[in-house]
């Protein structure tokens, strides 16, 4: 207990250090931008942090992951068991982990509100006050305030972007072959699917990345004015116009979700949508099995571009997105993803310090792009260009993403920089009303469980287009509105609250 005050006390009296300390350090010098102390007199205890991850670990990670071991040896003494878990179990085995009280320290979350709920996640505040500076100083307090849950952060907010991005990947050979020009319009794009599917029918036209970016988002796209979003997750519910309402499907159809629904479902009778919509994702069209995709990017991610040349040599790639720089758009702030400590972690200050240290413009560039001159190289502020030969498809939404630190790919197009420039700038949207409240679905866990299931069964072929909407739509309310109708309820008069306290 004693060195464990020491420890602090220095902490509080080399605040400096940004984070170089813990509670059993002792005196020692302040580390570099790289993590390598200007004197080693003393060493802070080494430390194994435990780390869960999303999907499978990037290309040449032995490489970058013994580089940010031997960066953080002389300073932070910090060893890193990351276990990475498939897409397809990620969710289970999370809450495996942490309901089982495995011993591990940080956690990518993409929804965290349930275990934040549950009490499963540390209070960061403190910790980050401490030992954080730079998380804070590359996030905005926009983003910082917004990812708070009754005034406490659970989780470090993962976000290079002010909305929520999404855009159709093209594949460029194929409409360069078919003599197509580039597509400019939604309808332009429906039409290329379609001479697909009549001059190349050995190819699926179009392979959407499930519900999420084909239902009430491409709805809203496809009409900005509405101001369109669904209401977390669950099927049925939307909010419109920024009016601080809750609508559902079933009450109050706007008619340009209709309208959506129906197109979908006309791509799928004929043949344009894929059969297995409801099963296969964008993985696919990396493949080379699809002419079009959808995906969370303004432009075309590495990882897709290079694994869709080395399945069909010879092919290429583009995007076109429904989304305008010109646009007025409203924004949450909200992260899409996140990096927690859970409660049972024995090392919650070397987590924090250790994410502080991927806060640093060198760190981050290790973790996201690799060797530097090796699997990158700079090419201006706030750009870098992936080295082909040799590229590393890093996973920083899961580790430290930060619109401040995060590069764009210099070898996009203007206008997808352009895109990607405008989304990371809070200035350019307009506080949404729904910004920093957070829902508390415990008084309405059945119903959202139940909901959950029913959506599945018969929400998503509605929006997938597998089925005709008024039809689909009767056997989804017949089954779903009580629950639908109890989560609006509770939603609309938590916010009620959060509204009326906001004013006071």
């Amino acid at each position: 207990m004693k060195q464990k005050r020491k420890g602090l006390l220095l902490a509080a009296a080399s605040i400096i250090l940004a984070g170089a300390l813990s509670a059993c350090s002792t005196d020692k010098a302040a580390p570099s931008e790289t993590g390598k102390p200007a004197a080693t007199d003393a060493q802070l205890s080494p430390v194994t942090l435990k780390i869960m991850f999303p999907g499978d670990p990037p290309g040449n990670w032995n490489e970058v992951k013994t580089e940010i071991e031997n960066r953080l040896s002389g300073s932070l003494n910090v060893k890193l068991n990351v276990v990475f878990i498939p897409w397809s179990d990620v969710l289970t085995k999370r809450q495996v982990a942490l309901s089982s009280a495995e011993d591990y320290d940080l956690i990518w979350d993409n929804n965290p509100t349930q275990n934040i709920a549950a009490g499963l996640y540390e209070p960061l505040d403190a910790l980050i006050d401490k030992y954080g500076p730079d998380i804070k100083g590359t996030r905005s307090p926009q983003m910082m305030d917004a990812n708070k849950v009754n005034g406490k952060l659970f989780a470090v907010p993962l976000e290079v972007n002010f909305i929520r991005p999404w855009t159709f990947v093209i594949r460029k050979d194929i409409r360069e072959k078919l003599g197509v020009a580039p597509i400019k319009s939604y309808d332009e794009l429906i039409k290329f699917m379609y001479t697909v599917k009549e001059k190349a029918p050995d190819i699926t036209p179009f392979i959407p990345n499930g519900t999420e970016h084909i239902g009430l988002k491409q709805a809203s796209m496809l009409d900005p004015k509405t101001n369109i979003a669904p209401v977390l997750s669950y099927p049925g519910l939307y909010t419109k116009g920024n009016d601080g309402k809750v609508y559902n499907i079933f009450d109050n159809m706007d008619p340009q979700i209709m309208k959506n629904y129906e197109t979908n479902h006309k791509l799928y009778t004929d043949g344009i949508m894929a059969r297995d919509a409801l099963i296969l994702r964008n993985g696919e069209f990396a493949k080379g099995k699809a002419a079009v995709s959808t995906f969370n990017d303004f432009g075309v991610n590495l990882s897709t571009s290079t694994a869709l040349e080395k399945a069909v040599p010879g092919s290429s790639s583009e995007a076109f997105s429904l989304y305008d720089p010109s646009m007025k758009l409203s924004s949450t702030y909200k992260a899409g993803n996140y990096i927690a400590v859970p409660v049972i972690s024995k090392n919650k200050e070397r987590a924090i310090q250790f994410i502080n240290w991927l806060n640093k413009q060198e760190n981050y560039d290790l973790l996201a792009y690799g060797i530097k001159g090796k699997n990158w190289e700079e090419t201006g502020p706030g750009l870098y260009k992936p080295m082909k030969d040799n590229t590393y498809a890093g996973i920083p939404f899961a580790w430290g993403w930060n619109p401040k630190l995060d590069r764009i790919d210099a070898s996009l197009s203007e206008d997808v920089i352009k895109l990607n420039k405008w989304q990371r700038d809070p200035g350019n949207f307009t506080a949404d009303i729904l910004s920093g409240f957070t829902f508390d679905p415990g008084p309405v866990s059945n119903e959202v469980a139940q909901l959950g299931n029913i959506g599945k069964e018969l929400y998503d072929p509605i929006v997938m287009g597998l089925v005709e909407p008024k039809e689909g739509l009767a056997k989804f309310k017949e089954k779903a509105y009580t629950n639908v109708t109890k989560i609006q309820v509770e939603y609309q008069k938590q916010l009620d609250t959060f509204l009326a306290n906001r004013k006071k």
